[in-house]
């Protein structure tokens, strides 16, 4: 929690008067049981301290009277602005504790993301700060004024019926030990509910994303027993918890009428000697309802606490965690050119025990270069062009760009130079424009309407009805598979990037579309070296380069007549894709 606190750096002032308000309100509500009783007395028993009788004259009423609703108001006052305080500082911190982990995560490597579910930093970022931000608006109003309120309170029992406050002996720590019981034992449940709320957002986000992949394979009914059974584990676990929980009440029903027993008992037999009066006994009874409601208070903090606790450890997860990959003390803002160099690079995901992913790995393409990149499912093609705008750092060997170390460059000169564009690419919701314009902010529309020219995006585009104006929806779903993946190349472009890298890029585009796509990139950005990765040979036989990947790392490389000469595996292939692809004409 100490590390917490920083975060509540724009509500110091509020922090620093709020305990006096509190105190302020507290002192002037303790005070109503004494007036109080002074009215009790003057009806039921005017009689002075030495036991003269007195007059209970309409000035007496309503002096004390009248301090006692003076006394209420104020209470009242200084009881809303401590409300309106603990608002302001509970809701002030939830946001810096929300804007601190998204700050955070931005700065996560692939690998640290891995580490974490998307839907369970959701769920950090959502419920959880929102449970912390509750507990503390409530701890903000009460941690300090229930124990105030105990506090004077046994101190006013103690003036005016110095036995009764005895009683709290008996009655105190029952309490103390059931709360201990309830807190602790419902804590762990607490941990186990966002557990199970983490998998319960995860079945509805890929619900959602899936949706229609759902559908066309008629899985409604799978999904449904899916939701149901993540929504039922978090049920269970949350009734488990309020089963503990519900011991509060009897527990504080029980030592309310212990306490009024022993009070009334005792109470009575020392009115009747004449150590206490009426009027004091009234008040007494007031203050032991304000010693047992406020310990009800603090136990409710305690269990807010073991809530919050929960989701404090889960936020302390995501702040305290360590990026992978970090840069130099004085990194290098400067990438020269698009050129690029493995070597004898290995590297492997983390959960994978020992096992190389790629392995010695050696590379050289010049700058202005086309590169093209084929291999089955699982031979690290993804793998390969994400280690080169640094997404990943290398086990073993050395990656160099522009001539030098990736590890010397600034996170932002890189991958502003070297920008991947994946096969699922993600559009924004905004207007076309606005996407576009991620790739560079200040782009001018006739430099978006050249980008989109390149990547064979400019005739749909401007076909729909407001044109660069036109809204996207988030994920892109208004618009097809294909028009999505020209979108994003063209967001990429825009950037004018010294290495463009397609991940599949043009997967959904026709072979058309996909040949002028290319032919638009050879000839109006030479310059640009273009890293094409394709299931298709016909998409990159016109590459500079070849890379065949496979099982085993890179297979070989060269050009296509080379390789359709000399590699049966690229021979095979080609051959195979072609016929299919006459056999489709």
């Amino acid at each position: 929690m100490k590390k917490l606190f920083k975060y509540f750096n724009t509500a110091k002032k509020e922090l620093i008067v709020l305990p006096i308000f509190i105190i302020i309100e507290v002192i002037f509500e303790i005070l109503i049981p004494v007036f109080m009783s002074k009215l009790i007395d003057l009806g039921v028993n005017p009689k002075d301290a030495a036991g003269v009788a007195l007059d209970p004259n309409r000035q007496q009423i309503f002096l004390w009277g009248g301090l006692m609703i003076v006394s209420a108001i104020i209470a009242l006052i200084f009881g809303v602005i401590v409300t309106r305080i603990a608002a302001r500082i509970s809701t002030e911190f939830g946001h810096n504790l929300r804007q601190a982990q998204f700050e955070k995560i931005q700065d996560f490597s692939f690998e640290n993301i891995d580490k974490f579910k998307t839907s369970s930093l959701v769920t950090r970022m959502s419920l959880d700060v929102s449970n912390i931000q509750q507990s503390l608006n409530m701890m903000l109003r009460v941690a300090l004024r229930s124990p105030a309120l105990l506090l004077f309170s046994i101190i006013a029992i103690s003036i005016f019926a110095g036995k009764l406050a005895l009683l709290f002996l008996i009655v105190i720590p029952i309490l103390v030990i059931g709360f201990y019981f309830v807190i602790t034992r419902a804590h762990k449940y607490f941990l186990k509910m966002f557990e199970r709320l983490d998998n319960l957002n995860l079945t509805i986000q890929e619900d959602l994303i899936g949706v229609r992949t759902v559908k066309s394979f008629v899985r409604e009914d799978y999904e449904i027993k899916r939701f149901e059974k993540a929504t039922t584990d978090v049920r269970d676990v949350a009734i488990k918890a309020e089963k503990i929980i519900i011991f509060n009440r009897p527990l504080m029903q029980f030592s309310i009428g212990l306490s009024f027993i022993l009070i009334g008992w005792f109470g009575a037999k020392m009115i009747v000697v004449g150590d206490l009066t009426e009027g004091q006994f009234a008040n007494t009874i007031t203050y032991i309802n304000q010693v047992l409601f406020s310990l009800l208070m603090i136990s409710q903090v305690f269990l807010m606490f073991a809530m919050s606790k929960a989701s404090i450890g889960r936020i302390s997860e995501v702040l305290d965690e360590v990026p992978y990959l970090k840069e130099k003390d004085h990194p290098d803002h400067n990438v020269l050119d698009g050129s690029f160099k493995f070597d004898n690079v290995s590297f492997k995901y983390g959960d994978l025990d020992g096992k190389y992913v790629l392995e010695n790995i050696n590379l050289n393409v010049p700058s202005g270069s086309v590169v093209g990149i084929f291999g089955s499912t699982g031979t690290g093609k993804s793998t390969l062009v994400q280690l080169l705008s640094r997404l990943y750092d290398v086990d073993k060997g050395t990656i160099y760009v522009g001539g030098k170390d990736v590890k010397d460059y600034s996170f932002e000169a890189l991958r502003k130079e070297v920008i991947l564009v994946l096969q699922k690419n993600v559009l924004f919701s905004g207007t076309v424009r606005e996407n576009i314009q991620w790739g560079k902010q200040d782009a001018t529309d006739e430099e978006i309407i050249a980008v989109l020219k390149k990547a064979q995006a400019y005739d749909f585009v401007m076909k729909m009805e407001k044109g660069l104006d036109t809204w996207i929806e988030q994920g892109g779903v208004n618009v097809s598979g294909g028009q999505r993946q020209r979108l994003t190349i063209a967001r990429a472009l825009i950037a004018d990037p010294k290495i463009l890298i397609l991940d599949d890029s043009t997967s959904a585009v026709d072979t058309k579309t996909d040949s002028k796509i290319r032919e638009a990139l050879k000839n109006e950005s030479p310059e640009m070296t273009k890293v094409v990765i394709s299931q298709r040979l016909s998409s990159i036989e016109d590459s500079d380069i070849i890379i065949i990947m496979d099982e085993n790392g890179i297979n070989a490389t060269g050009a296509h007549d080379d390789l359709y000469k000399n590699n049966e595996m690229y021979k095979m292939i080609y051959d195979a894709q072609s016929q299919a692809k006459e056999v489709e004409q």
